[in-house]
C-alpha cells in the first residue's frame, strides 16, 4: 500500500517523529463534529500517522485529529474555498488540504498566495516529494 511505504521511508530519516494512526472512529468523530469530509489520501496518512514531525528542526510539522497539533478549521490564515491547514512548513508556509477534493498545496500565509510550483494532486503526492527532496 502506497502510505504505508511512504510512512516507512520517512520514518528512516533523521529528524523524523510521526505519531501512532489516528482510528477509524477519531476520524470519523473529528469529521462529525467539523461538519467535514477528509479527502481520501489525507484520511489514509491520519490512519498511519495522526501528525508528528518531518525532517527537524527545519523540517514540515504535520496535525492531526487526536495528538497536538490538532488540524484548524478557522486558521486566519487559511484563504477562502474550503481549505483545511494540515502542517506547517520550515518558512511558516502553511499546508492545505482541499476539502472539495484531493489537491494539497503549500500556500504563503503572509502573501496570501498559492504557489503554483507546489500544488499536488492529492497529500500522498506532497509527502512523496517531500521525502524527494529532503532525502537528496
Amino acid at each position: 500500500m502506497r502510505v504505508r511505504q511512504i510512512a516507512a521511508d520517512l520514518a528512516q530519516l533523521d529528524g523524523t517523529q510521526l505519531n501512532p494512526g489516528a482510528t477509524d472512529a477519531e476520524i470519523s468523530e473529528f469529521e462529525r463534529s467539523n461538519g467535514v469530509v477528509l479527502p481520501v489520501s489525507f484520511r489514509s496518512w491520519l490512519e498511519i500517522s495522526d501528525g508528528g514531525r518531518l525532517f527537524f528542526p527545519e523540517g514540515i510539522e504535520l496535525y492531526g485529529v487526536v495528538h497536538p497539533p490538532l488540524l484548524e478549521l478557522d486558521d486566519p490564515y487559511t484563504p477562502e474555498g474550503g481549505w483545511l491547514v494540515v502542517g506547517m512548513m520550515p518558512d511558516t508556509d502553511l499546508v492545505l488540504v482541499s476539502l472539495k477534493g484531493e489537491a494539497t498545496v503549500v500556500y504563503n500565509r503572509e502573501g496570501g498566495t498559492f504557489d503554483d510550483a507546489v500544488r499536488y494532486g492529492d497529500f500522498l503526492a506532497f509527502l512523496e516529494d517531500a521525502l524527494r527532496q529532503w532525502s537528496d
